[in-house]
């Protein structure tokens, strides 16, 4: 059974950004999350570490992919 997570209104958005782009470079996140939601390379990455620790998301080889669905997410 999957766990399920509760996310702040800008980790949303941020896993969105990953659901629906998924797999990509960690770089190429970095320029989505600037675009979409207006974030420096620095905020998106302390993001990506936090959802990390949570088991949501990884990063792997600068390969960022979700480990959790959007359907455990409230």
């Amino acid at each position: 059974m999957e766990q399920d997570y509760r996310l702040a209104e800008g980790e949303y958005r941020f896993a969105c950004l990953v659901w629906a782009n998924e797999p990509l470079g960690s770089g190429q996140l970095v320029a989505l999350a600037n675009e979409a939601l207006g974030w420096k390379k620095s905020t998106t990455y302390t993001v990506l570490k936090k959802l990390g620790e949570r088991g949501l998301v990884q990063n792997e080889e600068s390969v960022v992919t979700a480990l959790a669905s959007r359907e455990t997410v409230t």
